[in-house]
């Protein structure tokens, strides 16, 4: 037990080193300030049906603190709404999946912001079905454009995956990496006894720091019971959750974590003396989520079946419609294996720790329930509206101690989520990075793009034998964000190219830096900051694997830096399966098919009304009917998610080689200005249902 207790020390103060944040007025876009003139808030009210109430006043409210009255001195009501107006409109006829280009969602545009903690330790192998259901369901339906979203795993999961992305290509390839991992603290089918240094190297590597020591009891890891295995459990999954929530409190506004887990019994007394120190790393855990304007929400994945000895429906003898059977009856039995030994998490024990993350921090606790989207539903209704308060605490003598906050309405009938209270220990303000080097670092690990530089770029993949894929960066740059300066008649300005290859592990594959002197005559000036921008190319080559390109512009006189990701997978060829380039597009003469050289659209992908759009695809591993492949293939071309051409699905051509490309060509005189999507559906008949369509889509600009 002393193993427990010493593990408990470590991630304590791993806890309690409270992350940095500049000062900011009451209302700038972070919901969270503690300090002893200003301690800042948010609510979220809902009526009876659970629908969330947005017409209150400041007199509606009456604010305690340690039981003591506070004069509230700020009041806002922030609407999620304003942030999605601001967005670009999602273009909802776009097939699951397909990617769009564009610099992405910024501070200013960033609608909401959700972190999904999968934690696979507690969570049987075939209850993964019901999360991916429920997270795909959400991507698909309930995710907005400029909405930023994680899914992140306890131990199952590293990298590019987990990271926050606007990207629902993304989103899915992440959900689709759901699948059983083994682990020696895991709650089923326990992998038996294996080395505990490298059990716990895993702990440290999910954002937990220390080890325990290795002296005294044995800790039964063969035993998913045992009550070292069970504390361990525990601080992973919250340790992960401490990690996440660092990583957005960078972010401005309310920002929404869901824990989905088989049960967190971190207060169970099966713990012996430790449930003291678990309150503690409790309470650090929801300030760490205070200070960052984080709640999170609770959902034991097990739902009704969560009691004790119940067993799982498909697992039910002498099941009839008739509900009788030669057994006790129709429904569930007791089952006291359920978890593997004789005493497993019942639904007092489990869902303590649940209920005390939520309640804490003003989240939602979803227990005993079995509709998981339905509750999701709330859970996302509740991030986008809440009121902002403030106000300066009467006791303004900071000792580190808890302070408890509450928020009483006039309306009886109506509940507040609010968070618990706060230690009393102010907010430290950050040091802004000094160097070049930090400040692009900075701006490259943000989740969300930094456009003080205006930018466009396009990253497209092609085959490149024997096995790697041949990538090209195409940028463009927008001139009237740089810094110009007169000299010898020329506009002059200095600027840094940076870019950045991370693999799907986050491992750093790569990258290139340049310093950039644009000297522009007059006219030339006038053509760039007209629309056409400062083009900038370059290509690599990238081994089978998904990737993201991370680039970023520095301007050299003013500090201002603009960034952009992509992902992108380069396909394993050698496997075989249905494979394709990046859409490519350029410009070709009106009604001429014939032309061979047609002039590639650069990153900005702006083509004039002039000028006939043509589009090509190259297709890989078709499969074979006599030699020759039956592809067929659908294009879409969409306008603020509105169809205005569907062409009928035809077959594509396969040259004397065998290589199947798709092309074609669309008069745009008739086309208004504006920007369009284009999207191509390549099916191949031959191949198996799984896995026989893909997508491909780029948007574009038709200008006069």
């Amino acid at each position: 037990m002393k193993r427990v207790l010493a593990l408990i020390v470590t991630v304590l103060v791993s806890l309690n080193v409270i992350a940095q944040t500049g000062k900011r007025k009451p209302g700038e876009d972070q919901p969270i300030r503690i300090s002893t003139d200003l301690v800042q808030l948010d609510v979220v009210v809902t009526d009876k049906s659970g629908r969330v109430v947005t017409d209150l006043t400041k007199d509606d409210f009456e604010l305690l603190e340690n039981g003591k009255r506070q004069v509230i001195s700020f009041f806002e009501l922030v609407d999620a709404e304003k942030r999605k107006r601001n967005a670009a409109p999602a273009d909802a006829s776009l097939p699951s999946g397909a990617t769009v280009t564009g610099q992405g969602t910024s501070a200013a545009t960033l609608g909401r912001v959700f972190a999904f903690i999968v934690d696979d330790l507690t969570i049987k192998y075939e209850d993964l079905t019901y999360i991916k259901q429920m997270l795909n369901h959400f991507v698909d339906e309930r995710m907005q454009s400029n909405d930023l979203v994680a899914i992140v795993r306890t131990v199952g999961g590293k990298g590019l995956l987990q990271q926050f992305t606007t990207d629902k290509g993304l989103l899915k390839a992440s959900i689709a990496s759901l699948n059983a991992v083994t682990h020696p603290f895991s709650a089923f089918h326990n992998a038996g006894r294996n080395d505990i240094s490298g059990a716990l190297a895993g702990v440290a590597g999910e954002g937990l720091t220390g080890a325990l020591d290795t002296s005294g009891d044995t800790i039964d890891i063969s035993n998913p019971e045992d009550d070292t295995n069970r504390a361990l459990r525990a601080y992973m999954s919250l340790g992960t959750a401490s990690f996440v929530i660092d990583s957005m409190k960078q972010l401005p506004g309310r920002k929404s974590m869901l824990l989905v887990s088989g049960g967190l019994p971190s207060l169970s007394s099966s713990t012996g003396s430790a449930p003291g120190q678990v309150q503690l790393f409790l309470n650090a855990l929801s300030d760490r989520a205070t200070r960052a304007g984080v709640v999170i929400n609770t959902m034991d994945i097990r739902g009704l079946s969560a009691s004790v000895g119940v067993a799982s429906f498909e697992n039910t003898p002498g099941k009839s419609s008739m509900g009788t059977s030669n057994s006790s009856g129709f429904g569930r039995l007791p089952d006291e294996s359920q978890f593997g030994y004789k005493n497993p998490f019942d639904q007092t024990e489990a869902h303590q720790g649940l209920r005390v993350l939520a309640a804490d921090t003003g989240g939602i606790a979803v227990l005993n329930k079995n509709n998981f989207d339905e509750a999701l539903g709330k859970i996302v209704a509740q991030s986008d509206a809440y009121y902002l308060l403030a106000y300066t605490p009467s006791d303004s003598n900071f000792k580190g101690d808890f302070r408890k906050v509450e928020f009483k309405l006039k309306n009886k009938d109506l509940k507040v989520y609010s968070r618990r209270g706060y230690y009393a220990s102010a907010d430290v303000p950050g040091n802004a990075p000094v160097t070049k080097r930090d400040q692009v670092l900075e701006a490259i690990k943000s989740p969300v793009a930094r456009r003080d530089i205006e930018m466009e770029a396009m990253v497209l993949y092609k085959a490149a034998p024997p096995d790697k894929g041949a990538i090209d960066i195409s940028m463009v740059i927008d001139p009237n964000k740089l810094q110009f300066e007169d000299a010898n008649g020329k506009k002059q300005a200095s600027y840094d190219v940076n870019g950045f290859v991370f693999d799907q592990l986050g491992k750093l594959r790569g990258g290139f830096t340049e310093t950039i002197t644009a000297s522009l005559t007059p006219e030339e000036y006038k053509q760039a900051a007209g629309g056409g921008g400062l083009p900038y190319t370059t290509s690599t080559t990238l081994p089978a694997g998904a990737y993201q390109i991370r680039l970023a512009v520095r301007d050299n006189k003013t500090e201002r830096v603009g960034t952009f990701s992509r992902y992108l997978e380069v396909p394993d060829l050698s496997k075989g399966k249905l494979a394709a380039s990046s859409l490519l597009l350029g410009a070709a003469p009106p009604g001429d098919m014939k032309d061979t050289q047609p002039t590639p659209l650069s990153g900005s992908r702006r083509v004039s009304r002039k000028q006939d759009l043509r589009f090509a695809v190259i297709v890989y591993n078709p499969k074979l009917k006599g030699s020759k492949p039956e592809l067929r293939s659908q294009v879409m071309i969409t306008k603020n998610g509105q169809t205005i051409y569907n062409e009928p699905e035809q077959p594509i051509p396969s040259n004397a080689s065998g290589q199947a490309v798709k092309v074609g060509q669309l008069g745009l005189s008739g086309v208004k200005p504006g920007r369009y999507t284009m999207t191509i559906v390549i099916t191949d008949t031959l191949a198996d249902k799984k896995a026989q369509t893909i997508t491909r889509s780029m948007d574009f600009v038709v200008v006069d």
